[in-house]
């Protein structure tokens, strides 16, 4: 099965979608170094995507690696519960959830 046939405008824009790609940047920080808008950016990429010429991306991309941080020793009865904290880092927000008697 042959692809199908582009625009000049469709082409320029594959161009860019597989060079941001390449470069592994999010489409904003690609376009802002690029002078581009990113609402162009995403509309052709989707354009792309129905025609067959890009393929849809892993789900497995939405995930991001999470930190589980457990207390080391035991604790007596007499001390407050253990706190359970999980840290979610993406990029560069850090989300941190912590469970148990509040931290000192």
């Amino acid at each position: 099965m042959s692809k199908p046939a582009l625009t000049e405008k469709q082409t320029y824009w594959l161009n860019h979608i597989q060079q941001c790609e390449q470069q592994k940047l999010t489409a904003p920080v690609y376009c802002d170094q690029h002078d581009l808008k990113v609402s162009q950016f995403h509309s052709y990429k989707h354009e792309l995507r129905r025609k067959g010429v890009i393929r849809t991306e892993p789900s497995s991309a939405a995930f991001a690696k999470a930190t589980v941080t457990l207390p080391q020793k035991s604790v007596p009865r007499k001390q407050p519960p253990p706190v359970f904290s999980c840290s979610v880092v993406w990029g560069k927000f850090r989300l941190q959830m912590t469970m148990g008697s509040p931290l000192l």
